[in-house]
């Protein structure tokens, strides 16, 4: 397959959904009406749960993506392709170093408060 302008400009989308859908999933606690669904403690639980589990959360990260973009176009698997790119960033670079330093900042609070 030769990767055509068209088929990079789908690559290129597939990763900037896939960012807006991170993005949006990692500020969802600071918008007051999802803030009640999930709180900050829910959404830090489920990202702690999401870095042990690397390999089952792409897995259903993958489901969902080839099951909204499909297989049957090239362009759709090209898009899909895009965010399977992005979320293997995501789950093997950000969130590792994202997760170190929650818990370098939250232990740091707790020597403050025990001062």
């Amino acid at each position: 397959m030769i990767l055509t302008p068209s088929n990079s400009g789908n690559l290129v989308a597939g990763a900037g959904l896939g960012i807006f859908a991170w993005g949006a999933f990692l500020k969802a606690d600071k918008i007051p009406f999802i803030k009640k669904l999930l709180t900050t403690r829910r959404k830090e639980r489920t990202l702690e749960w999401i870095n042990r589990n690397k390999g089952v959360s792409l897995l259903g990260l993958e489901t969902i993506n080839l099951g909204i973009h499909g297989i049957v176009s090239a362009n759709a698997v090209i898009f899909a392709l895009g965010n399977t790119i992005l979320n293997i960033f995501v789950l093997w670079a950000y969130l590792p170093i994202r997760m170190m330093r929650y818990e370098k900042r939250r232990i740091q609070s707790v020597l403050k408060g025990a001062q």
